[in-house]
């Protein structure tokens, strides 16, 4: 068996419209893996769920994080992000133009490439929410260091 991560094996890489496919599949079977998550702190857990070499799911329960979240930087990683339970106030920013603010509730989700800055924040009103997040490399440069290598979590600072 190779350990190597796939794109360091030369192996295509994942598109956003794929990694977006991986997260609604994830994020519609909730029930399944929600137990995981409010194990600890109700919903309030950053939960890995599946590494490969080639991509990484988690599962984010908003209720414990602090509001005012900054801006993140996914320069060196493609991403999406699938709502499995209540609703996200996303903002995206781009250079020399007024921030995109939108809603995106339960069922719903975006993907996003390198260039993409972004924050959010969970909709109060919507009650708990519970987030499914897929990242993968940009670029085989960008390979995390094996399964247990340095995911996107640690460097996004999230818990």
């Amino acid at each position: 068996m190779d350990t190597q991560p796939a794109v360091a094996r030369g192996e295509t890489l994942m598109e956003p419209e794929e990694l977006l496919e991986i997260a609604y599949d994830v994020g519609r079977d909730y029930h399944r893996w929600r137990p995981r998550l409010s194990e600890a702190d109700g919903e309030g857990n950053w939960l890995p769920l599946f590494r490969t070499g080639l991509f990484g799911v988690w599962a984010l329960g908003w209720e414990c994080l602090p509001p005012g979240a900054a801006y993140l930087d996914h320069e060196r990683l493609r991403g999406a992000v699938y709502v499995a339970r209540g609703a996200l106030t996303h903002e995206r920013a781009r250079l020399g133009d007024a921030p995109r603010t939108e809603e995106v509730g339960a069922g719903l989700g975006f993907c996003f490439d390198e260039t993409f800055y972004h924050r959010m924040h969970p909709v109060r009103e919507a009650g708990p929410t519970v987030t499914v997040h897929v990242f993968a490399p940009a670029g085989p440069e960008e390979t995390p260091g094996g399964e247990e290598g340095p995911w996107p979590p640690l460097w996004l600072g999230l818990p």
